[in-house]
């Protein structure tokens, strides 16, 4: 009888770095945008922002220093994710769609070749933090 080695997959923090720093760049740009010069009686404010900044810091570590470098279904996983970015767009103001966007992309940059359900993953995490990103822009009192 013989065993067979199985090695865990490993992601280097340089490999995913960017997008983890990017995602959650985006998502302070989406914080901010909406938390800012806003009109007497709206919600929002220096405390909301910084709570959101805070789920959104929180969101990234898990994602990045938990999930990420446990992934062994590049495909499957890569769909779901950019699923569930398509999904926070219903609670878009909260900035975590360009983290869950960029864990997305982190992911999808394991796999050797991608399939179908990977590119698919990566279009709907691109256009859902390009989406948020863009609403929150058009909608905040920046311009």
């Amino acid at each position: 009888m013989t065993a067979t080695a199985v090695s865990k997959p490993s992601t280097s923090i340089a490999k995913t770095a960017p997008f983890a720093v990017a995602g959650f760049a985006l998502a302070i740009v989406i914080v901010v945008a909406g938390n800012v010069d806003l009109p007497k009686g709206e919600s929002g404010g220096a405390s909301d922002a910084l709570s959101t900044a805070i789920l959104c810091l929180a969101l990234t570590a898990v994602l990045f220093g938990l999930i990420v470098p446990r992934v062994r279904r590049v495909d499957g996983t890569t769909l779901g994710l950019g699923i569930v970015s398509v999904v926070s767009l219903a609670a878009f103001w909260s900035g975590v769609t360009p983290v869950l966007a960029a864990a997305t992309f982190a992911v999808a940059a394991r796999g050797n070749t991608l399939g179908g359900k990977a590119k698919a993953g990566r279009l709907l995490g691109a256009g859902a933090a390009l989406l948020a990103v863009a609403w929150t822009l058009a909608t905040s009192h920046l311009f």
